[in-house]
């Protein structure tokens, strides 16, 4: 079964709907991917990046190889929580 995103992106050069042609996993927080416009006047192809940077709630099933830093949000919230106690 296939998912869906909602994520919409526009070409860079065009301004049109650009289409995530494939995409490949390659650490288990960044992901590359090969991108199109889908207008044909245009035409444009290019690689795209998506790579996760922060932790913004803790998982409550935590892989303890990733280390992501946290927001600095949640730093503040739990230095406050800290704090109090």
């Amino acid at each position: 079964m296939e998912r869906r995103n909602n994520m919409r992106l526009s070409c860079p050069h065009c301004g049109e709907f650009a289409r995530i042609r494939k995409s490949q996993q390659l650490t288990p927080v960044y992901r590359e991917a090969t991108v199109e416009c889908q207008n044909p006047d245009c035409g444009w192809r290019g690689k795209m990046a998506l790579e996760m940077t922060q932790t913004l709630t803790f998982s409550q099933q935590p892989n303890p190889e990733i280390r992501l830093p946290m927001s600095p949000r949640l730093r503040d919230s739990i230095r406050d929580q800290l704090m109090v106690q």
